[in-house]
């Protein structure tokens, strides 16, 4: 897998996640013909998450089709062009099922077709056979077991691809969905409507537009209800821990531009970078800062990474690139087209900055997915060390899959090792140096804190402080 290119997660109010790099796709891996076997029932899409009374049921994925012709199954496989931008429409063969075993199919079908039938006949509400299969789609993808696999309908989808671009119509609110499900704001973007608002990091979305944050399949669909036209006000009802008390915000959503990348020096000797996401052209924007930084007299960086929820793995990995030398920085493991694979994800070029440059890295329980790889390959290179909080710990990666209707599906299709071979799926990171901030700091945007209150960027600074000669 080449990961060195142009891309479009796991989203300003989106969900920010890893993602396997675009414009240079895997070749397809070919796939074993299994002999072809003859069904016979209604159907041609076999899968069902649906409920009527005291039915629950989840089948396997087809077509549904009528009467007493024959058809045959057979693999196929999916377009290899991983990434989450403009993926070509998956071709698929029209009244055919896709099976990749036999064990247990035909059992499965007959209590598929068992359930559709009675649904279909005494459900209190009457759908169309095309609602159905719609729903059967959902039920699907949603009983995948990966919170990370969901279903985009085509303005949403629209709607991820625009807020990965840094421009789109909203009220600048970065948010992430929690292990307990709930939405929360992990940044905010300066001179924002929800800055001015006075949204806070950490408060929990309760409602939008009186539809409740729970209705919401993920973080991205959210994001998408939350967007609209420019001078429209939407209202959120949100919970604030930190207050233990409910508010109603209404705000004016206007056009956001967000910059990914902020850069200051500290000191005479210390540049401050601040990455907000690993969306498009980030990789860019960390060297010019970089070299911008020392320009003006940086030997040594603290990278914050707080609050950043990941985003494109072939930007994460580029900005690796500029701080490393050639080498490993993380190893992949993963399915495409129905087989296992493994790959590495390298730096290529010889590093930017001077061997001798130091590095802290700041991280939080919102740091997740790319921001994870990078500190964690910075540090099991020996080049950094980390300072905050224990990460979220997001070790996958999604693939997005464009569909003919221009929907889509996001694919949970890999897990990342960093270079010692650690995972950090469900475990996160572990600072060196553990330090907390006072709740009432906690619940600002890293760009809103002064040095006096933020104690985990002081000690950052303690950190690379050089002796005097």
């Amino acid at each position: 897998m080449d990961n060195r290119q142009e891309q479009r997660p796991d989203q300003y109010l989106h969900s920010q996640m890893i993602q396997a790099p675009q414009e240079n796709p895997q070749t397809d891996r070919a796939s074993e013909q299994k002999p072809k076997r003859k069904l016979f029932w209604p159907v041609f899409l076999a899968v069902l998450l649906t409920a009527s009374l005291t039915f629950i049921v989840t089948a396997a994925a087809g077509y549904l089709f009528y009467g007493d012709a024959i058809r045959d199954s057979s693999v196929n496989g999916l377009p290899s062009d991983p990434g989450e931008t403009e993926s070509p429409p998956v071709e698929t063969t029209k009244n055919t099922l896709t099976f990749t075993d036999k064990e247990g199919v035909e059992e499965a079908l007959d209590k598929f077709s068992a359930i559709y039938n009675l649904l279909q006949s005494n459900y209190y509400q009457e759908f169309s056979d095309a609602e159905m299969i719609e729903k059967m789609t959902l039920g699907l993808v949603e009983q995948m077991g990966s919170p990370y696999t969901f279903y985009l309908t085509p303005e949403y989808h629209e709607s991820v691809e625009d807020s990965m671009k840094g421009e789109y119509v909203g009220i600048g609110a970065i948010v992430m969905r929690d292990r307990d499900g709930s939405y929360v704001v992990n940044d905010i973007i300066p001179d924002s409507p929800a800055e001015g608002a006075g949204l806070y990091v950490g408060d929990r979305f309760l409602q939008v537009d009186d539809k409740d944050a729970s209705d919401f399949e993920d973080v991205g669909q959210l994001a998408a209800f939350v967007r609209g036209e420019e001078d429209t006000q939407v209202t959120l009802v949100i919970y604030r821990p930190v207050e233990d008390r409910e508010l109603t915000l209404t705000i004016t959503r206007r056009g956001i531009t967000n910059v990914s990348v902020r850069h200051r020096m500290l000191d005479e000797t210390v540049g401050y970078i601040h990455l907000t996401e690993f969306s498009d052209h980030a990789a860019e924007n960390f060297e010019n800062a970089v070299l911008d930084l020392m320009r003006q007299g940086a030997l040594d960086l603290v990278i914050d990474l707080r609050n950043n929820g990941g985003g494109y793995a072939h930007e994460c990995v580029n900005m690796l690139d500029v701080l490393l030398p050639a080498g490993t920085v993380a190893s992949i493991e993963g399915r495409e087209d129905g087989e296992s694979y493994k790959d590495e994800w390298k730096t290529t070029t010889a590093a930017l900055v001077p061997d001798e440059m130091r590095y802290v890295i700041l991280l939080n329980q919102y740091s997740a997915s790319a921001s994870e790889l990078f500190a964690g390959a910075m540090r099991d290179m020996g080049k950094a060390v980390i300072v905050g909080e224990q990460s979220f710990g997001k070790g996958v990666g999604t693939m997005m899959w464009q569909l003919s209707d221009r929907s889509a599906v996001q694919i949970t299709g890999f897990e990342y090792f960093l270079p010692k071979g650690e995972s950090v799926e469900g475990v996160g990171l572990m600072p060196d140096y553990p330090v907390e901030l006072a709740p009432e700091v906690e619940i600002k945007a890293p760009n809103q804190r002064t040095l006096e209150e933020d104690t985990q960027l002081q000690k950052a600074l303690e950190l690379l402080k050089r002796q005097e000669d």
